[in-house]
């Protein structure tokens, strides 16, 4: 039987006994809430099936993923093998380049001592050559000027003024060429001479090489200014002969001004210290600058200024040996200046 509502209750009320009516309450009541349970269970069946469709969604795009990201770890590896393969190729051509390079060294250095040795012997010879060519010359010119000298003095009577000015001139030239020939002796001199190393005050040795040489010319009126000059490591000797050529150059070229001025000084410049000797003579043409330092080169006449052209090949060889480098700058009518470094102790 079917009832719901207050009809079905007005039945039972009509009908049935308490007992009755209890019973039907009750199972009225059973079946509210069973179909609330099953209204609840139809629900939680619904969630569930959302959320399977969700967690199958979610999987699907996992599936996704380590599919992408397995395709993106072949292709790593794929280029890290490539990249391996390329720098062991790298690596090994690396190592066959250091081979042919030690190779090419090795043969280099030999070369370079077989040519240095070549070259050490013909400088050695050539040396020998230039001091025994020069040594034997030396004789047949002190019996040139000593004959040529005693043609003049005994025979005078018998010459003219001619034949006397002739033999002045062969006694002149004689002198000239010795004095060539001592320069040529100096200057070979000095690849022989083993070099002593010690602490030079190079100021101290300008001044007293200055005053030497205005005592020796007091006609010049020079004004020499000496400025602060350091001390430096080297062959005192041989560089006391670099201040002798560069200060007589200097007084040279600048006595026949009106007033003659020599400036000396030096700076600090890293690891050299540069010296300059500066005259306000007659200067040179910078063209010709590198033509100063050779042997017997001269860029004016050796009546109007004397020497044999072989002071500065011999301060330029000297600095050289003390590891350093000299070098001129001038205008012509300007004065000149002659530098040179050396390395600081």
């Amino acid at each position: 039987m079917n009832c719901d509502g207050p009809h079905c209750d007005m039945l039972v009320a009509g009908h049935t006994g308490p007992s009755m009516r209890k019973l039907l309450s009750t199972l009225f009541q059973g079946r509210a809430v069973l179909q609330q349970t099953n209204a609840d269970l139809q629900a939680e069946v619904n969630r569930r099936e959302i959320a399977e469709d969700q967690l199958f969604e979610s999987h699907i795009q996992l599936e996704l993923r380590v599919a992408q990201r397995e395709q993106e770890l072949l292709e790593a590896n794929r280029r890290l093998e490539e990249e391996a393969l390329s720098h062991q190729r790298t690596q090994q051509a690396l190592e066959h380049s250091e081979v042919l390079f030690r190779r090419l060294n090795d043969q280099l250095e030999e070369h370079v001592a077989e040519r240095t040795a070549e070259l050490t012997a013909t400088i050695a010879e050539l040396e020998a050559f230039s001091y025994s060519i020069s040594h034997d010359l030396r004789a047949p010119l002190r019996a040139i000027n000593g004959y040529a000298s005693i043609v003049r003095e005994d025979y005078s009577a018998a010459i003219d003024d001619e034949g006397r000015r002739l033999l002045l001139r062969i006694e002149g030239n004689a002198r000239k060429m010795a004095q060539l020939i001592d320069g040529l002796l100096d200057f070979s001199r000095l690849g022989r001479v083993e070099a002593v190393s010690s602490e030079v005050n190079m100021h101290d040795m300008a001044k007293a090489i200055a005053a030497e040489l205005q005592a020796e010319h007091p006609e010049s009126r020079a004004d020499w200014v000496i400025g602060e000059l350091p001390p430096v490591r080297g062959d005192a000797a041989m560089l006391r002969q670099v201040w002798v050529n560069l200060l007589a150059n200097a007084l040279k070229f600048s006595a026949q001004g009106p007033e003659p001025r020599i400036d000396v000084s030096a700076q600090r410049q890293g690891s050299e210290i540069i010296f300059a000797v500066r005259d306000n003579g007659v200067g040179f043409d910078m063209a010709y600058a590198e033509k100063l330092f050779g042997v017997f080169n001269r860029l004016h006449a050796a009546n109007e200024f004397p020497g044999v052209g072989v002071g500065l090949a011999i301060v330029r060889r000297i600095v050289t040996r003390h590891g350093g480098r000299v070098w001129a700058s001038s205008g012509d009518g300007a004065g000149a200046t002659f530098s040179f470094a050396l390395p600081r102790a």
